[in-house]
């Protein structure tokens, strides 16, 4: 047949259709951490020392500023 059953179980109980859309769903808060991630960082590196001084960076610790701003507290 041409078709899918939607309703196919899995060990966990969950349909194949959920599961799919749980992985996109993680897969797009992902890239939109990254996306944070990468804004951020980019901007604390194209600062000057002085600037980064003004608001309390070092820029040895543009990567952790970054981290934190993107995935938090891990």
């Amino acid at each position: 047949m041409a078709y899918m059953n939607a309703n196919i179980q899995t060990v966990a109980g969950n349909s194949v259709l959920r599961m799919i859309a749980n992985a996109f769903a993680a897969f797009k808060a992902a890239a939109a951490q990254r996306a944070v991630y990468r804004q951020v960082f980019t901007e604390l590196e194209n600062m000057t020392d002085r600037d980064l001084a003004d608001i309390g960076i070092a820029r040895g610790d543009i990567t952790a500023v970054a981290t934190k701003a993107a995935f938090g507290d891990h």
